[in-house]
């Protein structure tokens, strides 16, 4: 799985693959194109690094395979998952008067809005004191969409009139449970989806921003 992450993460093709590696395209479904080369789109990409994951493969190892986007990606799948719509690359550009502001996945559910940053760092060391820093400029952004919801109506142009809650997340394999800086979550990916099921549980724990959106 890791050589097939490998020999895809600049691009999406694979030829003349050997017999164990062709094996594993085709429990994957991975198809093939009018060159008889087989081809991984990002959603075959992530789905091989959850299953490397769950046989016990070294985070550090995967992660080294995958693009920032699969990673957005596969928070974004998750969250899909949940009932969540989902964009990727939310942006707003800066000028004189308001800072520039990046999300990198964002799920609405209801009135409910969940504004993720996913780090995709692969070694531990020295990571502490960046994790609490990326959870307050995380919290900062979700305070600053919360201002101005028309910046996600742009996207998402079907987004309903009215109040929403929204919740900064920060999404890393860095951790090995469910830890909090100043109200922000900072959750492992691979338990991003019991941490969105069981969200009603660490409600009183999570820092919240309020925001309404217009009638167009």
């Amino acid at each position: 799985m890791l050589h097939i992450l490998e020999k895809t993460k600049n691009g999406t093709t694979i030829s003349n693959p050997d017999e164990m590696t062709l094996e594993v395209l085709r429990q994957f479904d991975v198809a093939q194109n009018l060159a008889d080369e087989w081809v991984l789109s990002r959603d075959a990409r992530i789905r091989l690094a959850i299953s490397a994951a769950s046989r016990g493969v070294d985070i550090e190892r995967i992660v080294n395979t995958l693009t920032w986007k699969d990673f957005e990606g596969l928070v974004a799948a998750i969250l899909e998952k949940n009932g969540f719509s989902c964009i990727e690359s939310l942006r707003r550009r800066g000028d004189s008067h308001d800072e520039g502001m990046e999300i990198d996945v964002i799920g609405v559910r209801d009135r409910r809005v969940i504004a993720v940053d996913a780090k995709m760092w692969a070694s531990r060391t020295g990571k502490a004191s960046a994790l609490r820093q990326a959870a307050e400029r995380q919290a900062e952004r979700t305070r600053q969409l919360a201002l101005d919801l028309n910046i996600l109506r742009k996207k998402m142009p079907t987004l309903a009139p009215g109040p929403y809650d929204l919740y900064p997340v920060l999404v890393t394999w860095l951790v090995e449970d469910v830890v909090f800086h100043l109200g922000v979550p900072v959750v492992p990916v691979f338990k991003l989806n019991s941490f969105i099921v069981e969200l009603p549980v660490y409600e009183e724990q999570v820092v919240s921003y309020r925001g309404e959106l217009p009638p167009q």
